[in-house]
């Protein structure tokens, strides 16, 4: 407050309020403001630093251990991985029961392969080693030729990539007519070697030597017995699109080729 004083002749003396700016107030409150921001920079960074170098404590503490978390938690594991009989899997399970079929019904509907002795037409040809090439087409065929039967084809030196001898193939025009010429052939002496042994062989694998296509199965691994012995088609009454042959109708496993 100032006191202040009329001019001279006047009336008494008054007081008249008067109120000045107090500068000083803040200029200080904002140096206390620059001091706050200060100390908590300051404090922010000391503490980032500490817990750098706390985990850099516990992670090098955790590595030495022998026994180590890593974080785990029981609480985690329930919600991230729950148990296969979860209510939420439970569509899912009645699912896979309603269209699962179990093994022992699948074997229910397994078809073999026809038994060779039986079913084949053709005889593989094994030689002592270093007599596997010694023999000719004419030789093998004048070898198999009696009044009772007669090859139909003969397949001389045919050797696998992964084979280290090479065998020969005679075909019989029947399964009778292979039986016998395995009975009585079998040990014989044929050209320049001294021992021939007999065995059956797949039907479709002479099929495929037959037309030149390579014993080495495709992508799709074995082939169904259905199939035919190369490419995709089934034989007739196997493909989807056509009715099943009747009983009887089909007498033989790999003949007729259709």
């Amino acid at each position: 407050m100032v006191r202040t004083a009329t001019p001279r002749g006047g009336g008494a003396m008054a007081w008249e309020p008067q109120i000045r700016r107090q500068r000083g107030g803040r200029v200080a409150w904002l140096c206390a403001l620059g001091v706050t921001v200060l100390v908590l920079s300051w404090q922010a960074k000391s503490d980032a630093f500490a817990s750098a170098e706390g985990a850099m404590l516990r992670s090098s503490s955790r590595d030495a251990s022998a026994v180590a978390m890593e974080g785990g938690n029981r609480r985690q594991r329930k919600r991230n991985l729950p148990k296969k009989c979860h209510p939420k899997f439970q569509e899912e399970r009645y699912k896979k029961w309603a269209t699962d079929v179990p093994a022992f019904a699948q074997r229910l509907f397994f078809c073999p392969e026809a038994t060779l002795a039986d079913w084949s037409h053709t005889l593989k040809l094994n030689f002592p080693d270093g007599e596997d090439d010694a023999v000719t087409e004419e030789e093998v065929m004048e070898y198999f030729t009696t009044k009772e039967y007669q090859p139909e084809a003969v397949i001389v030196g045919h050797q696998m990539p992964h084979e280290e001898v090479k065998h020969t193939y005679v075909h019989f025009s029947c399964n009778a007519d292979a039986k016998k010429a395995r009975k009585e052939k079998d040990g014989g002496q044929i050209g320049k070697a001294s021992e021939v042994k007999l065995v059956f062989t797949d039907e479709k694998k002479w099929i495929r030597l037959r037309d030149g296509v390579s014993l080495a199965g495709g992508w799709w691994g074995p082939r169904a017995r259905w199939m035919k012995a190369y490419g995709t088609d089934a034989y007739k009454g196997y493909r989807p699109d056509e009715p099943a042959v009747p009983t009887g109708v089909r007498n033989h496993w790999y003949y007729p080729e259709e």
